[in-house]
């Protein structure tokens, strides 16, 4: 095992050297135009997706008609790494191309081939999962049960751990049209709640790079405690 399963952020990164070239040989490549569609809402989920290169914006159309994003995945990104074990096996949003893309489809058939083969591995992927529904559900409580500063802050930390930045600056991975959907918040106020932070000496902004000159005094300052950047 290359990774310990809490340090792997892909499914495919559970997989040993042997078990890519196996998966890989099954594999098929796709290419894609800006504006087309990966796969809808409902679709069956065959394949998991590997983005080798380009873009690609996972959302969900609200009720009220409003596209939710919920996730932007660039190059190296998977998608889909969990719908293809849902039962009934569908894809619970959209996929769209932003950007011309090539994508690797690796069948919901050929993982299964390998669980057969290596059961440690089924194993592996029942943990994975499980770990991604606990950070799903943490997400949702930060949804909604904390206000919109503490979410931002909360998400810097996200970010600044992913990272693994030691220099007190990290880089937004998405837009903050995409930000501000993930927050759920509107774009407007995510504007002022960044103007804020910048007004009073919080965090400076440089394009896509946020530098925290004081991270205790970001964090009293949303009443969030600073062990969130460090945990």
């Amino acid at each position: 095992m290359p990774n310990s399963i809490n340090n792997c952020t892909t499914l495919l990164q559970l997989l040993n050297t042997e078990q890519r070239e196996l998966i890989e040989q099954q594999s098929t490549q796709i290419e894609l135009a800006a504006g087309d569609c990966l796969f809808n809402k409902g679709d069956s989920a065959d394949n998991i997706f590997l983005v080798k290169k380009g873009k690609v914006t996972l959302y969900r159309l609200m009720p009220n008609g409003e596209q939710k994003v919920f996730k932007v995945f660039m190059s190296g990104g998977v998608i889909a790494e969990m719908a293809v074990f849902m039962q009934p096996r569908q894809y619970p949003m959209s996929a769209h191309i932003d950007q011309a893309s090539s994508i690797v489809c690796y069948s919901y058939q050929s993982f299964t081939k390998l669980f057969t083969s290596y059961p440690e591995l089924a194993l592996n992927v029942i943990s994975f999962i499980s770990n991604r529904v606990g950070q799903l559900m943490n997400s949702m409580d930060m949804l909604t049960q904390v206000n919109a500063n503490q979410r931002l802050v909360m998400h810097f930390a996200e970010i600044y751990q992913k990272q693994k930045r030691q220099d007190n600056r990290f880089t937004l991975p998405n837009t903050k049209k995409v930000l501000a959907s993930q927050l759920g918040i509107t774009p407007e106020t995510l504007s002022r709640l960044f103007n804020k932070l910048k007004f009073n000496g919080l965090i400076k902004e440089s394009g896509a790079c946020i530098t925290v000159p004081d991270i205790n005094g970001l964090c009293r300052e949303v009443d969030l405690v600073p062990d969130i950047f460090h945990n």
